[in-house]
């Protein structure tokens, strides 16, 4: 007879829980009591609270899938690895469930977490070439399945296109990190139709950080035949020498949204009105206001420079206790180098109802930040400033990458040809 498997779970090091699957597929978690005894401790998510001491699959379910790669390739080359299904999640972690997005590890019953005792800065260097050749399986895994066994693979990373996470020397050279130490990196390398993706997220980012947006920190990089999008990892925290985790989750996660449904304009998933009721919903009242006028000022910025990837998965929220905040932004990215100028740009949410960019008026974002808990003045304020600045940050962002790289690739003058005219900003 079939038992019930089990996980336990920890939180950076600490005991917190136990996921359950039982033969039939349903998925529990359960609490340990003392875990939640702790004053201000942690929940494993917004959707699944400490007060509960466990939770059903209908929570569980989408959080564990929210922690794995959402390419069906990508599922089905790591679980072919391991011999287990690719809709099974649970399977999927308990080989690959060391290290995760936040600060979660999953360890078979009676195996300790590394990071309860064990130092945290344990790296085994790799070589440009070696991390090259990382990048060449990972691309190989999204595109046809080709399975391989890299040192890096026993990290999860959740997201829909080819990415590797290292940790980042002092020297700024590459390594693989063993027993308790954290990747601190994510390696994503330019693959796909979108021509030098990499440059085009590289500027999306640095004009939203330019427009006063908190950002996740990244650079550009040459490895091997790829050019590499990096992205330090904001989960990751350097503490009196010692590396931390920080426990994050998406918001399909929060929210019990599968990653199949991230987007809401062709899945059904959450929107602008979701996002804000989930900001409503945070534990505290400060976290509350900050949270949802942060959220807002995402989603008009995503708006107004056409970023069309804006789904749920693509907005986080750090958890520390019972605080919680949004975490920096990642994954931006403007369609404006691609567009044509005259057909339509399809939005992943919609203002007002509105899904194609054309439609949406400056007045329907300003009148969407009553949602978010943002006074008329302060949104007309947000709305103006975004619209106004965007093309001087696009401009701005594309002298920075010229100081850094020299010769930029003809995307770069793309986008910022295309943002200026980007229906919000004319």
């Amino acid at each position: 007879m079939v038992n019930t498997r089990a996980l336990d779970v920890f939180m950076d090091g600490a005991a917190c829980g136990r996921v359950e699957q039982t033969p039939s597929g349903n998925l529990i978690i359960r609490y340990k009591p003392e875990y939640q005894a702790i004053p201000d401790a942690t929940p494993l998510s917004l959707s699944m609270p400490l007060a509960a001491a466990s939770h059903k699959k209908r929570a569980v379910l989408p959080f564990l899938q929210g922690l794995l790669p959402d390419s069906d390739g990508a599922l089905r080359t790591i679980a072919r690895r391991f011999g287990v299904s690719p809709s099974n999640p649970f399977a999927i972690l308990e080989y690959i469930g060391a290290d995760v997005a936040g600060a979660l590890q999953f360890m078979r019953p009676g195996t300790e977490s590394p990071d309860g005792g064990l130092a945290r800065n344990s790296v085994t260097p790799v070589s440009e070439s070696d991390v090259a050749t990382m990048l060449d399986h990972v691309v190989a895994e999204y595109e046809d399945g080709t399975p391989y066994d890299d040192a890096a693979g026993r990290f999860s990373l959740a997201g829909a296109q080819p990415k590797i996470a290292l940790h980042q020397l002092p020297d700024g050279t590459w390594g693989v990190p063993a027993d308790a130490t954290p990747t601190t990196h994510i390696l994503k390398p330019t693959a796909g139709n979108f021509s030098r993706l990499d440059v085009v997220e590289q500027l999306t980012m640095r004009a939203a950080a330019l427009l006063g947006l908190e950002v996740a920190s990244s650079e550009l990089a040459r490895i091997g035949s790829w050019d590499v999008f990096v992205t330090r990892r904001y989960d990751r925290q350097l503490t009196d020498g010692v590396w931390r985790r920080i426990h994050q989750e998406d918001l399909c996660q929060s929210l019990s949204v599968s990653p199949a449904k991230k987007y809401q304009h062709r899945d059904g998933g959450p929107g602008a009105g979701d996002m804000a009721s989930l900001a409503r919903s945070f534990p505290l009242e400060r976290d509350r206001r900050k949270a949802g006028e942060a959220l807002y000022r995402a989603f008009v910025f995503n708006t107004v420079a056409g970023c069309t990837d804006a789904h749920a998965k693509n907005y986080s929220i750090l958890l520390r206790g019972s605080e919680a905040q949004i975490a920096p932004l990642y994954d931006l990215a403007t369609y404006a180098p691609y567009w044509d100028g005259e057909s339509t740009i399809d939005l992943a949410m919609s203002v007002k109802g509105e899904y194609r960019l054309q439609k949406i008026s400056r007045q329907m974002l300003v009148s969407t930040g009553r949602q978010f808990g943002v006074t008329p003045d302060v949104a007309e304020e947000i709305v103006g400033n975004y619209c106004g600045q965007l093309v001087e940050a696009f401009d701005a962002a594309k002298d920075e990458l010229q100081n850094h790289m020299g010769r930029l690739p003809k995307v770069a003058d793309d986008a910022v040809t295309n943002v200026r005219k980007l229906p919000l900003v004319q």
